[in-house]
């Protein structure tokens, strides 16, 4: 292809990305004591606690739907989410996750347990999280949505997905270092 043909090409991908309403996720943080096989003692085959704060549609059962959604990612281990665990819960570890914090909340702040003041009608939707290890955080996430109409719409679906697999990247515990993080 010659340069000039290639303009256009590049023009029209620009313009698709632009187009694009759909989720983003930014990794804030991955503690260097994060680590895979911790995740997977502290939440396989367990319920593992998620403190959802914010209701983005005013809906009934929105916190339910993300805990779904999340449980319904796969990430390795078998985990259930929910804000209400059972028995199996170990109480060293939980997630926090915050839609429309205001003022904007630093995900680094979340394993603090406190209450955070939320704008449900707020555009774009900004969701943080982290996840908590005896009220340290140990991996933290970002996600922007441009729109969604609801709990159940596929963009705020991918959004909570994108989000549960960034907020638990398998990460091997190395002694040196973490090359395996970029």
């Amino acid at each position: 292809m010659t340069p000039l043909r290639a303009v256009p090409a590049t023009a029209l991908a620009l313009l698709l990305l632009a187009g694009c309403t759909g989720p983003r996720i930014v990794r804030s943080d991955l503690n260097a004591l994060y680590s895979s096989g911790e995740f997977f003692a502290a939440a396989d085959g367990r319920d593992l606690r998620t403190v959802v704060q914010g209701n983005l549609f005013g809906t009934p059962g929105f916190d339910q739907r993300v805990t779904e959604i999340m449980t319904a990612t796969y990430i390795g281990p078998k985990t259930r989410f929910t804000t209400t665990p059972g028995p199996t819960e170990n109480r060293n570890y939980f997630v926090s996750v915050v839609f429309n914090a205001q003022p904007a909340v630093n995900p680094f702040n979340l394993c603090d347990r406190k209450t955070w003041t939320t704008a449900p009608a707020m555009r774009p939707i900004v969701v943080r999280a982290a996840f908590c290890i005896l009220g340290r955080e140990q991996s933290a996430v970002t996600g922007y949505l441009d729109q969604a109409t609801g709990p159940d719409d596929p963009n705020f679906t991918a959004l909570v997905h994108d989000l549960t697999v960034q907020l638990f990247p398998y990460v091997l515990p190395v002694p040196f270092g973490r090359p395996d993080f970029p």
